[in-house]
């Protein structure tokens, strides 16, 4: 038997068993998909609205080059849809630099990609509690100022007093007369309207 047909027998031997395993790779792969879909769906329920990435792979550690290159799993909207996401970012924080491949989503990352990130899919769904606790706390106290602001507006826009009051100034007023922007003011009367 010559080289030829070694490499050749060789080749189809791996072809045949590849040929057998990859409808076993496939089904395991759409079963898996099948359980994240699940998982997406819970969560869309929630209405929950906030992205979180959990990092499971570290490619240079503390190489002292301030090199770094990361996998993470998170929780994102993608193309209009929210749900499981994996994403590769490397880079130099010392040059600011960042490259990335992804994000994507969880079905349409790459298969062993997938396979090394669900062991930290109970990590993103508590960074996702965390974000949710922070951003509702923040979101309060965000709309308590802008209900106190906006009070204030309605005080100022429902008074009976006129916009231009005595606390306009002589000053005030000739600045705007000399800016083009009044020509006349009729002065403030008490009981005026």
């Amino acid at each position: 038997m010559s080289s030829t047909d070694s490499k050749t027998a060789k080749i189809q031997a791996h072809f045949k068993n590849l040929t057998s395993i990859a409808p076993v790779l496939n089904a395991a792969s759409d079963e898996l998909t099948k359980a994240i879909r699940g998982l997406d769906q819970a969560l869309k329920k929630l209405n929950i609205g906030l992205s979180v990435w959990v990092t499971f792979a570290v490619r240079h550690e503390d190489s002292g080059d301030d090199e770094y290159d990361l996998e993470q799993i998170g929780y994102t909207k993608l193309n209009g849809e929210w749900g499981l996401g994996l994403r590769r970012i490397w880079g130099n924080e010392r040059f600011d630099t960042q490259y990335q491949d992804g994000p994507w989503l969880f079905s349409d990352a790459p298969r062993d990609m997938r396979l090394r990130s669900t062991d930290k899919i109970p990590d993103v769904i508590e960074e996702l509690g965390k974000e949710a606790v922070k951003t509702t706390k923040a979101m309060q106290q965000k709309s308590l100022e802008v209900r106190e602001l906006a009070g204030a507006i309605e005080q100022i826009s429902t008074s009976t007093q006129p916009i231009i009051s005595k606390a306009l100034s002589e000053a005030a007023l000739k600045t705007l007369r000399a800016g083009g922007l009044i020509d006349t003011l009729t002065p403030y009367k008490e009981g005026s309207k």
